[in-house]
């Protein structure tokens, strides 16, 4: 008997376990790295030399000396200026920072270490947000276009320094991290029990983070009504398939399953916030009232710096005081209190790339000859479609934000939409790659050039930009 097709076929298998390791070892190295960064710039970063870090680092602060949550008007925590606080919004990540200071509080109480401990949190976030990246580039890309999309995450500037200080910023994004990798995953299932836990676990760390982060809780919804329509309509179709009652029923066990998740993990928050400050759930409306109550002219809430406020227009806001400039700019990179800019050549290197990218995605929109799919998951353009809603909704909060309640052309207020976007991106830059150079090795020169260069970005900021001005 002729034993060849078996011998090849275990080759062949052999071949494909040995690249899956290779690849696993390479994620696992660049892992290490990242935390090694992102910790390398928690380290030198001088304390409330980011937005807001002494504010914010009063509430782990609190929790360490007096192990329970505060009220947001408490005196100990209360801004002397804005006469507002932190602990008006969710404060997961400033909990989870005040038990690593409570584990450092064994061993020393310096001040340095008990902060490095607090912005810990960060560190970690952003090397879980990397590590969910390379899940979400091992479903929608191949080949070394999975490391261009984790590098685009990984080494954004702007993204690293919010992994340097107390914030919530970076909870934020490793929780939309979650829930895109968990939509992948529900669509490529039919919404398997385990993925509707890593869903409604995803949308409970997002619920626990920031406001600006919350429209991919609303896409999460979205999608699963969008899906189970669409199955709900397949069934007219399929031979055998489950009655619509039955259909609705198993349905409807998933849904509760994913909600009663989020009441569980997230709940207590609302709670909590119902109770103390008489019913407002979300703690905006109290928190007002405590910076009309006590903040210091033109901080209180109703004389704040807002476009609304200094009559100006929309065109006004966005282009002649420049918002729209300086937040894309503060997207790429800006450091310190919105006043440490990046070298004008690395706002043209990400422009550059992310316009051809744009371009490439165009390109694959009009062209009738290229009939490849966006990403390899079922449920194509449904999909699609919620990436490309969850977009805009944080740019939209930003703008809202900053047009009736406070000037804030800040970049970080629209990271929550990195994950879509760098998947985009990536896709983009696949097509053009891909369309105008044929060769397999010019298409892996290129891709290695980019992650390179992107790298050589996160080098120069923290030799050229970071040591510079906190350490020599």
């Amino acid at each position: 008997m002729d034993f060849s097709g078996g011998h090849r076929s275990s080759h062949l298998w052999e071949m494909a376990r040995q690249a899956k390791n290779r690849y696993l070892l390479a994620a696992i190295a660049f892992t290490i790295l990242s935390f090694s960064v992102y910790l390398c710039w928690a380290v030198i970063l001088p304390f409330d030399a980011a937005p807001d870090e002494g504010m914010r680092y009063q509430i782990p602060q609190f929790i360490y000396h007096y192990g329970t949550l505060p009220h947001g008007g408490d005196p100990l925590i209360r801004n002397a200026a804005w006469g507002i606080s932190y602990g008006f919004t969710p404060i997961l990540s400033y909990m989870i920072g005040a038990l690593f200071m409570r584990i450092t509080g064994i061993f020393t109480t310096d001040a340095a270490a008990l902060l490095l401990s607090a912005r810990l949190v960060s560190v970690l976030c952003n090397t879980g947000t990397v590590i969910i990246c390379f899940l979400i580039a091992g479903r929608l890309f191949k080949g070394l276009y999975r490391w261009l999309f984790v590098c685009f995450v990984a080494f954004l500037p702007q993204f690293m320094f919010i992994g340097a200080y107390v914030n919530n910023d970076s909870l934020a994004i490793f929780s939309t991290a979650m829930i895109v990798y968990a939509w992948i995953r529900n669509l490529s299932s039919r919404w398997a029990w385990p993925d509707c836990v890593l869903l409604a676990v995803g949308v409970s760390l997002c619920a626990l983070s920031y406001y600006n982060a919350y429209g991919f809780i609303l896409c999460s919804i979205l999608l699963y009504l969008g899906d189970r329509y669409q199955a709900y309509r397949a069934l007219h179709c399929a031979a055998n398939s489950l009655p619509a009652r039955e259909f609705w029923r198993e349905t409807g066990r998933r849904a509760g399953l994913m909600v009663g998740i989020v009441l569980l993990l997230a709940g207590w928050w609302f709670i909590r916030n119902a109770i103390i400050y008489q019913g407002d759930i979300l703690g905006m409306r109290t928190s007002d009232y405590y910076g009309e109550l006590y903040g210091v002219g033109g901080c209180k809430p109703s004389l704040s710096n807002s476009a609304y406020h200094m009559h100006w227009s929309l065109w006004r806001l966005l282009i002649t005081e420049h918002w729209l400039q300086n937040s894309y700019k503060s997207f790429i990179g800006c450091f310190g209190y919105m006043n440490i800019w990046l070298d004008k050549r690395i706002y043209l290197f990400f422009t550059i790339l992310w316009s051809l990218a744009i371009t490439g995605l165009l390109s694959l929109a009009l062209s009738h000859k290229d009939r490849r799919p966006f990403i390899s998951v079922s449920r194509q353009g449904l999909f699609t479609g919620i990436m490309l809603l969850a977009l805009p909704i944080p740019f939209a909060l930003s703008l809202y934000y900053t047009f009736f309640c406070n000037l804030q052309p800040q970049g970080r207020y629209l990271l929550p939409m990195v994950i879509p976007m760098m998947v985009f991106i990536t896709r983009g830059a696949q097509q053009l790659i891909d369309r105008l150079f044929p060769k397999r090795w010019i298409q892996t020169t290129i891709q290695l050039a980019i992650c390179s260069v992107a790298f050589a970005v996160v080098v120069y900021c923290y030799i050229g930009i970071l040591l510079p001005k906190y350490v020599y």
